[in-house]
């Protein structure tokens, strides 16, 4: 089975909006596309405030530990139970963490890239 990889960074909408009509005309000739998924944030400080050390740590133990409820990751990661569940609610919304037929939270990603351009 293909790794599911995804690439976290900064891009404007202009850019997204560049690389998406790029894929399209690519597509049209019948030539290969870049169908790496992605999550772009508009800044650093963005990513940063969203992207908390505290919400990288839930997504890490959960991929590492694999599906489990809400209140089991605040037990095991000692966090109040509503905080987790904010955390993972924002998660949900970007994709980060997803459920399983269980109605458990899982990591559907093998590996997770965070990419940051130190010049422009």
């Amino acid at each position: 089975m293909k790794k599911r990889k995804l690439v976290i960074g900064i891009s404007t909408l202009s850019a997204a909006l560049k690389q998406t009509l790029k894929n399209a005309k690519r597509a049209e000739k019948g030539l290969p596309i870049d169908n790496t998924e992605r999550l772009s944030f508009v800044d650093q400080a963005t990513l940063f405030a969203i992207l908390s050390p505290k919400r990288m740590e839930l997504t890490r133990y959960l991929r590492q530990n694999g599906p489990m409820s809400a209140r089991q990751l605040a037990k095991n990661l000692a966090r109040d139970y509503k905080n987790i569940h904010q955390d993972i609610k924002l998660l949900l919304r970007l994709g980060l963490v997803s459920t399983n037929k269980d109605k458990e939270y899982i990591v559907p990603w093998d590996e997770i890239t965070i990419e940051l351009a130190l010049a422009a």
